[in-house]
């Protein structure tokens, strides 16, 4: 048993450090938001399937049931506006947005799948949610506020899918993400011109597409079935200090004022709910463990 949460420990942590990187190679990449989305979808859609065809042969890669569209068609909005966001405000900013997505996720499944979320969780999506108002107040200024407001969308989007897919567990719904690149890559093809790459972005376009992205949500897909809800909510707050990091080192891009203010209220809130909420889940399993 401790073997199989080291292993997840590490595997989930491995996986959020790769995609810390995640930011930072889309801002190395001097194209169009559209242009790079292209290859992001094409590619993503491809290691998938090929992920798929060799761990889960008999599972159908494409299907046109309600739950799996809705589940393809959310995390292509994501992938848009997280993008998008990357390209008009700060990497400070969309992180610390993104980062409150477990909270709004709590909120979503209370209200379309009914599952109660204890007081705690509620005081902790109010905080997250002004110290997130702080952040977009810091950034109250034309192409700044856009991308904010497309990281809230990208949250939503992603809190959204993951409901979409708690519905429906008895399902493996990694296959939608077959679906999804497909979707972001015609819509792309159309609007962009993903072939007006320049010669030193096409490295970094595939290191980020074929390496940092599927690896990563491969490695967060594997680590969690190992390791409580709560600790893999913590660990995801890596990329959330590690992604500014980066861009600041290599981009000379420090946050913001407003976005350290919030980015640490957001944390600290995270952190402290997940801390909680693991030692609920410990005192259970040790009562458990007495009655047996």
């Amino acid at each position: 048993m401790q073997s199989e949460y080291m292993k997840g420990f590490l595997l989930t942590a491995l996986g959020v450090i790769v995609l810390s990187f995640d930011a930072l190679l889309i801002r190395l990449i001097e194209a169009h938001s559209f242009d790079l989305l292209f290859w992001r979808g094409l590619l993503l859609s491809a290691v998938v399937a090929f992920w798929c065809r060799m761990t889960k042969p008999t599972v159908p890669l494409l299907s046109i049931d309600p739950a799996y569209v809705r589940s393809a068609l959310l995390f292509a909005v994501s992938a848009f506006c997280f993008v998008c966001a990357i390209n008009l405000t700060s990497v400070a900013n969309v992180l610390v947005i993104i980062s409150a997505q477990p909270l709004f996720a709590a909120l979503m499944a209370q209200v379309f799948l009914g599952e109660r979320s204890p007081p705690i969780t509620w005081a902790a999506i109010v905080v997250s949610i002004l110290a997130i108002v702080w952040v977009l107040l810091g950034s109250w200024n034309g192409l700044e506020m856009t991308g904010d407001l497309l990281a809230v969308i990208c949250s939503l989007a992603l809190s959204a899918k993951f409901v979409n897919d708690r519905a429906v567990n008895h399902r493996d719904m990694t296959p939608a993400l077959v679906l999804s690149g497909l979707m972001i890559a015609v819509v792309c093809a159309v609007v962009g011109q993903p072939f007006s790459l320049q010669g030193s972005d096409w490295p970094i376009m595939l290191l980020l597409c074929l390496f940092v992205v599927p690896v990563a949500f491969i490695l967060i897909t594997l680590g969690p079935m190992r390791i409580p809800a709560a600790e893999v909510g913590m660990l995801m707050l890596l990329e959330t200090a590690a992604g500014p990091f980066w861009v600041w080192l290599w981009l000379n891009e420090p946050p913001n004022s407003a976005a350290l203010q919030g980015g640490s209220v957001v944390i600290l809130t995270l952190l402290l709910h997940g801390l909680f909420r693991w030692r609920v889940d410990q005192r259970r399993v040790k009562s458990i463990d007495v009655e047996e």
